[in-house]
């Protein structure tokens, strides 16, 4: 089991050097948490020994998947830190603090069941990723036969918008880390978080994997 190294407000792992992606759940922590969605990252890091980070903190107090404000910003200050020594381990920060390569940043979600899909792709219609890299995932995840929906309920929160295209409102200056940061949002039904856990591990640790390999 993966020992995860804790901060204030998150826990997280650096993981595996060549594995150029991060996965995290920041709604994890009741009340009004995204049950099992902190356990879905630690077996896919205790599976592939990728980067993660989880929060440890209630979205009712220090809701980590919104924009920075006065209420949340020592939080948010620490997840992009984190974010950022995550980035410094993988050694793909040039000097400008832009990414040398592609890089995958998977945001794991909680929706009721009441939704028509299983899964929910977000990328605030493309804002947040690449054209070729929303498409790709898209064809992967709609590999394991569930129903996908894409950009429709759940787009993505603006916040995640901000590690590709930067920060300029808040007082930090959080420039990004521009076109080769990729964050997809994905929302999993509590069917599938409850009852298949064991295919949402296998689904997204390989996605991650090929996502190495396909994006040089």
């Amino acid at each position: 089991m993966t020992d995860f190294i804790r901060k204030k407000y998150v826990k997280f792992q650096l993981g595996n050097e060549e594995i150029y992606s991060h996965i995290d759940a920041v709604h994890t922590y009741p009340p009004q948490s995204d049950k099992y969605t902190g356990e879905i990252v630690e077996d896919i890091v205790n599976e592939i020994n990728c980067s993660a980070i989880i929060a440890t903190v209630s979205r009712k107090y220090k809701d980590i998947n919104r924009p920075r404000n006065e209420k949340n910003c020592e939080a948010i200050d620490e997840y992009r830190d984190t974010i950022r020594q995550i980035l410094e381990h993988l050694n793909i920060l040039e000097e400008n603090d832009k990414i040398s390569r592609p890089y995958l940043h998977i945001a794991i979600h909680g929706m009721k069941d009441k939704y028509n899909e299983d899964i929910e792709i977000g990328t605030r219609n493309g804002v947040t990723c690449s054209e070729n890299v929303k498409e790709w995932v898209i064809e992967e995840l709609k590999k394991s036969g569930t129903t996908v929906g894409i950009d429709k309920t759940f787009t993505g929160d603006i916040s995640k918008s901000v590690h590709r295209l930067g920060d300029l409102s808040s007082n930090q200056n959080y420039l990004g880390y521009g076109e080769n940061f990729n964050t997809i949002h994905l929302e999993f039904s509590l069917n599938l978080r409850q009852n298949h856990r064991k295919e949402i591990i296998k689904s997204l640790s390989d996605l991650i994997l090929k996502f190495c390999d396909k994006f040089k």
